[in-house]
Formats: C-alpha cells, sequence, structure tokens
C-alpha cells in the first residue's frame, strides 16, 4: 500500500500545472479535451479553450483527480491506470475516509486529507496544502488557516502512520486541560495526565494552573506528545 509521505512527494511534483475538471494525472491532448468538453460542457466553455490549448502535453488534474492519479500512477511522469472501486468525488472520499473529524481536531501527520464541501486538498505538514484549486489556479500550494476548511479524514487507500506521536489539536477556546482531553475523546484523568506531564518534560506533576496550561499550549498547537509514544 502507498504511504502518506509518497502522496505528499506526488502533489509536490504536480505543483504549477493545469487543473482540468474530471481528470486524474492524464496528459493533456486534445482528444482528451474533446472528450472532457462533450462529459463536461459546463466546464468547457468556449470561452476556456484558447488557455486549454496552450496547456496540452501537461499532467492534469482536479482536487480529487490529484489523489486518484497518486493512487493510480506508478510514479508522478507514469500513465494512471483507472480503477472503478477507487473511483469517489471530493464528497464521497470524506465518507470513505474511517479516520475523519473537525478541524480542529486533525493530526500534524503530512498525507492528510482536507475537505471544504464539493473539494479536497492535500495537507503536506508546516501549515501547507497543496490542492488543485480551479481552472483560473491550477495545482497551487497555499495555507492552511487561510482557507475555510472544514473537515479532515485519512484516505483509506493510503498508509498513515500506525501510532500518532502527538495528541490531535484541541479547540483553540479551551480553557481546560481536563476538558480539551475530553473534547478529543481521550483520557483526561489524573494517572494519564502525569504520565503526559512525564513524556513532555513537565516534572513531579501535581496538577497545578501552571503545568496545566504548559500542557493545554501543547495541545492547542498538536505538539503534546502522547506518553506511549515516548515509552
Amino acid at each position: 500500500m502507498k504511504t502518506n509521505t509518497e502522496l505528499v512527494e506526488y502533489a509536490k511534483a504536480q505543483l504549477g500545472k493545469p487543473y482540468w475538471y474530471g481528470t486524474f494525472g492524464n496528459k493533456a491532448t486534445k482528444d482528451l479535451l474533446e472528450r472532457k468538453t462533450q462529459q463536461y460542457p459546463q466546464h468547457y466553455q468556449r470561452e476556456r479553450m484558447e488557455r486549454y490549448n496552450e496547456q496540452l502535453g501537461f499532467r492534469v488534474h482536479d482536487c480529487v483527480g490529484l489523489i486518484k492519479g497518486f493512487l493510480w500512477s506508478d510514479s508522478v511522469n507514469s500513465v494512471p491506470v483507472y480503477n472503478a472501486s477507487q473511483d469517489v468525488s471530493a464528497n464521497s472520499m470524506l465518507k470513505k475516509c474511517k479516520q475523519r473529524g473537525r478541524m480542529y481536531t486533525m493530526p500534524e501527520i503530512p498525507g492528510i486529507l482536507v475537505f471544504m464541501p464539493g473539494h479536497v486538498g492535500i495537507y503536506c505538514g508546516d501549515g501547507k496544502v497543496i490542492e488543485a484549486r480551479g481552472f483560473h489556479y491550477g495545482v497551487v500550494e497555499t495555507r492552511l488557516e487561510e482557507r475555510p476548511w472544514e473537515n479532515w479524514g485519512k484516505c483509506p487507500w493510503i498508509k498513515y502512520p500506525e501510532s500518532l506521536r502527538c495528541f490531535a489539536k484541541c479547540g483553540k477556546n479551551e480553557t481546560s486541560i481536563v476538558d480539551a482531553l475530553k473534547s478529543l475523546g481521550e483520557n483526561s484523568g489524573f494517572a494519564y495526565r502525569k504520565r503526559i506531564a512525564a513524556a513532555n518534560g513537565i516534572e513531579e506533576y501535581i496538577g497545578t494552573a501552571k503545568q496545566n496550561i504548559a500542557m493545554l499550549a501543547l495541545l492547542k498547537k498538536g505538539t503534546l506528545f502522547r506518553p506511549e509514544a515516548c515509552a
């Protein structure tokens, strides 16, 4: 199975390439343009044809096609092999993700998919997303916080790290480490918090306000280490 880091590498290799609706790493040809124009006339309008013709020869994708192109290709340049079982829309891709959630709970893992209605991007780490944004943009890199992403999900056909080194981020408005952990569905008991503290260099944890605030600050950043990952 392909991995999350390979997905990021594939996406980076597509930066600057054109967006063609309904494509998944295909080579832009006149034949492909004719077929897509017949299939999706609402996207391949007459006024766009001059630009489409200028883009012939490039590897092209739409938003979810950027992920399909990775899944269906042996390399960043190879011809994709269609797989009907993985041919889903952006909205259906989110539904396929067994692990998913609202953005404030997103784990800091490159290759996580990020979603807004009808659109999907690829989180690459360091607050950056690569997305096939649309006809006027092509494949671009954007800042995570500058776009209205609503949900994240782990692509079901990609292998991610089995154990998360850090907890997912909690909401920015959380004021209690106990409530913040509960909001993520995590164990918030004192004994476990003591283990968390030790894993994050907070010594002799007794639950003081200063200690709890320090842990909460790390949790909000998504950099609070899990004690299991540090054992």
